[in-house]
């Protein structure tokens, strides 16, 4: 699978996120949606795959933690990011706890950081996708 077939959600509140990560994502090679509405992102979701979502955890309407049910419940194999400028230690055991993947700390210092943890998500779809076909389900 090469990038081109990766499609990346940003999910956050903050334009400033969404654009920049859309430009570093986007220029790695990755099929990039961005949305700024929890209600929306969710419904976009029941109608497209989406590989790896990046989430904020403060959001108006639904917080992070709801939306990463959600997209949870939508599809299971669905690599989640979450993110966060209020973290906590205990935001992230949260986050691992209901199934997210990595915890990114905003406001990103290290781009390069953002991009390898998206990598590494890559990764373990590719490796799921690689089991399940193994087993005839693809």
């Amino acid at each position: 699978m090469n990038k081109k077939n990766i499609n990346v959600l940003i999910l956050d509140d903050e334009d400033s996120i969404l654009s920049s990560l859309r430009r570093l994502l986007e220029d790695k090679g990755y099929n990039v949606i961005t949305n700024n509405n929890p209600v929306a992102a969710i419904e976009y979701m029941r109608n497209n795959i989406v590989h790896i979502a990046l989430i904020d955890i403060t959001m108006p309407n639904i917080d992070g933690f709801s939306a990463l049910s959600m997209i949870k419940d939508i599809n299971g194999l669905t690599q989640i990011i979450m993110m966060s400028a209020y973290a906590t230690t205990d935001k992230v055991i949260a986050s691992l706890e209901n199934g997210a993947n990595d915890f990114l700390l905003k406001p990103f210092n290290n781009l390069e950081h953002v991009v390898s943890i998206v990598e590494e998500s890559e990764k373990k779809i590719i490796r799921w996708q690689s089991v399940i076909k193994q087993l005839g389900a693809i």
